[in-house]
């Protein structure tokens, strides 16, 4: 997974999505060149729509669960067919869970301590969130020390600020209202969210 992230390092967060453009939504994303499809699971529909995207999109795109908080979730994002977990915060027992059925998890942190933590119980990488609050610096200072830790951030990221992230030493980049325009979906305009995916692709890369 994180050797696919520094090639495709966009991460599109579906949170709470009208359910009835789900696959619309999800394939103007892969039409825009997204490898990556994070479905949040607070969402009573969450699972449901994994195996939707599984079945849709699966040879496409890796799909994986977001906001994994607890060990139920994360047992129901796996039975789904979630590919990967990613949580906005650290939560040892649903790490230590995910490690133990083998699938990878990107946990949420804020500190270096939680960082360390995180990938001392088997984290593959680690969620900065909300990056935007501690900014590109954070990461680039936090990358010395702690270069062998892989670091996504999310949480107020936009396109124009997104490749400051990288530049500073980040593999990936979650992204959500600002790449999921929501102007954009109310007018079920699928070629235009396809067309700012590429967009954002393309500062990226």
């Amino acid at each position: 997974m994180i050797d696919q992230l520094k090639k495709s390092p966009l991460i599109p967060v579906l949170r709470k999505l009208p359910e009835e453009s789900f696959l619309s939504i999800a394939g103007a994303l892969i039409d825009g060149g997204v490898k990556y499809l994070e479905i949040t699971m607070d969402a009573e529909e969450a699972p449901r729509l994994i195996r939707l995207a599984k079945q849709h999109f699966g040879e496409q795109a890796s799909i994986g669960a977001g906001t994994v908080m607890s060990v139920e979730q994360a047992r129901e994002a796996i039975e789904a067919g979630a590919e990967y977990l990613i949580s906005p915060a650290l939560v040892d027992e649903v790490l230590l869970y995910a490690v133990e059925q083998g699938i990878p998890m990107i946990p949420g942190v804020y500190t270096p301590s939680e960082m360390a933590h995180a990938y001392s119980l088997g984290a593959v990488g680690v969620k900065l969130f909300p990056a935007a609050s501690l900014g590109s610096g954070f990461v680039k200072d936090v990358r010395g020390p702690l270069g062998h830790i892989p670091i996504i951030v999310t949480g107020g990221i936009t396109e124009t600020t997104a490749r400051d992230y990288l530049d500073a030493g980040a593999i990936g980049v979650g992204a959500g209202s600002a790449l999921l325009d929501k102007d954009l979906i109310a007018k079920q305009d699928w070629s235009g969210l396809t067309e700012l995916t590429k967009s954002w692709i393309a500062r990226l890369n």
